[in-house]
């Protein structure tokens, strides 16, 4: 190795310099251009070391240096209690995200009189591997800021249950100053996605002017090289923080470098010193990471003439980028081109919305925006609906329905009970009392819908016999009668089936007598 060649030269050069020449310690530190304290420690280690000058051909410069360091080392171990325990060493350095840089601080902050690291490294220097420098990319100020996620992430324990529940980590790290930024979610889904990086832009107190992210599925719908086809909620938030987002090329680890870079840091300096503690909330490991994170960004920095990365990044990138707009990203989940039912409602989850009733049957977008629902169309917003539960019932706006209730193409509530009253006098009194049990007769249109079909599969009047078996128990809806019909319960003989159908009076039924006048008038 290069520097134990130059260092061995070196112990040669004091110890000819003074025993040859009779130069004094300062005399020896100038013409070598190191410290005198250095000159007295060789020459002392070389005193305890049990040699003599001339040195014997025989004497190698691995012999020559465990002679003077293996002596000093001895003598300060025994003196200080200072032992490296290269087992522990070995065993921490196979678990994930553990440096020795991370032990040698474990070991001075239980020890402030311990070793220095250099001594530290040279002890443990049969437990290290080899490792490579990458190359430091160059990147403008304010320009780019790198996104991914970490193969491996933390846990908390839920105290209910003692359930382990698993977490993703999130980390961004800008290109020019590799100021980083971490923070965990339970999902790597699009609106944890995106409220990662609402988070980031808080902390870094401004916005880049592009995002560079991996390929994953929560920014990049559909991946490709020259038109990438971006996910809808972070193609919003990229127009609210009025920033462009350049997808990574597959398998091109060369454009997220810094990322890439950021990540493994990120795991050997918080996951690594977070690997032994115990947290049961999401609420802890985000605590626990930020401050580990200021930690790491006020490390200082090799190369940068010892400046941090918090400091780089307020004099590099801090600088060139865009500010904060005024207010936060606060959409959670977007739907393009929802198509709104002929009876001008929109399904969200397991709910159905109202919009105005002339968009019927054309395409709306829906943005939730907390726990409110932003419905657009052609970019104008139209209406606002506060989130109900996924209970597969309609929340229906006044304003939105058309005059007397009339359907688009002529649909109404007259319009089914007449289809109703040509099965029978029954299903048409069933039918009725769907549309009065519900707040607005159009919320009860699938339903009847679904009894007139019935009698693709039953005659009518089996479809008939099972209305007024279901209206004398009380039971008058859609499901009641198909029940009905698949369990043959219509062809029971029920005593007494009197009902009084023929005198139902309502204004919405006709009575069998004007179908009869219709067929003689059409025969």
């Amino acid at each position: 190795m290069p520097g134990r060649r130059q260092r061995m030269r070196r112990i040669r050069e004091v110890l000819r310099y003074r025993f040859e020449n009779k130069m004094s310690l300062n005399a020896i530190a100038g013409a070598l251009g190191i410290s005198k304290g250095s000159v007295f420690n060789i020459l002392d280690s070389f005193s305890k070391s049990g040699l003599s000058w001339p040195l014997a051909d025989s004497v190698t410069d691995s012999a020559l240096e465990a002679c003077i360091y293996g002596a000093a080392q001895t003598a300060a171990g025994s003196a200080a209690g200072q032992r490296v325990d290269l087992e522990y060493v070995r065993r921490e350095l196979a678990r994930p995200h553990v440096t020795l840089e991370l032990l040698w601080r474990e070991y001075r902050d239980s020890r402030a009189d311990g070793m220095s690291r250099a001594t530290f490294y040279r002890r443990c220097a049969e437990a290290l591997p080899q490792m490579q420098v990458d190359m430091k990319m160059v990147h403008k100020g304010g320009d780019k800021l790198f996104v991914d996620y970490s193969g491996d992430g933390l846990f908390y324990i839920e105290r209910s249950s003692g359930e382990m529940m698993e977490l993703q980590l999130f980390v961004a790290c800008w290109g020019a100053s590799s100021f980083c930024f971490a923070e965990a979610r339970a999902t790597q889904k699009a609106a944890d996605f995106c409220l990662c990086h609402v988070s980031a832009f808080d902390y870094f107190g401004c916005v880049p002017h592009a995002l560079v992210p991996d390929n994953l599925k929560s920014g990049v719908k559909k991946p490709c090289r020259y038109e990438p086809q971006i996910n809808p909620l972070y193609e919003k938030l990229a127009q609210h923080y009025s920033l462009a987002i350049l997808p990574a090329r597959i398998r091109q680890p060369q454009d997220k470098a810094p990322v890439e870079s950021a990540v493994g840091f990120v795991q050997r300096y918080i996951l690594g010193r977070l690997r032994n503690r115990h947290f049961f909330s999401l609420q802890e490991v985000n605590a626990a990471i930020r401050e580990e994170l200021d930690r790491l960004n006020a490390e200082p920095m090799q190369g940068y003439g010892g400046r941090s990365r918090r400091q780089r990044f307020e004099e590099v990138d801090k600088p060139h980028a865009q500010p904060l707009p005024a207010q936060r990203f606060s959409i959670t989940d977007v739907k393009y081109d929802v198509r709104v039912a002929p009876n001008y409602h929109v399904r969200y989850d397991e709910h159905f919305y109202s919009v105005p009733h002339a968009l019927a049957r054309q395409s709306v977008d829906i943005y939730l925006v907390g726990s409110t629902l932003e419905i657009y169309h052609d970019g104008v917003h139209l209406c606002r609906h506060l989130k109900q539960p996924d209970n597969f019932a309609y929340t229906t706006v006044d304003e939105h329905m058309p005059p007397n209730h009339r359907f688009v193409r002529g649909w109404s509530q007259q319009w089914f009970i007449d289809r109703a009253a040509q099965i029978g006098i029954g299903v048409a009194e069933v039918a009725r009392l769907i549309m009065k049990r519900r707040r607005h007769p159009q919320q009860g249109f699938n339903s009847v819908m679904g009894l007139l079909n019935l009698v693709k599969l039953y005659t009518p009047a089996r479809v008939e016999a099972a209305a007024r078996r279901a209206l004398r128990f009380h039971s008058a809806s859609y499901g009641s009668i198909r029940h009905i019909l698949e369990n043959n319960l219509d062809k029971e003989q029920t005593s007494q089936l009197r009902l009084n159908l023929g005198v139902v009076e309502h204004e919405n039924v006709r009575g069998a007598t004007y179908f009869q006048n219709t067929q003689q008038a059409h025969g």
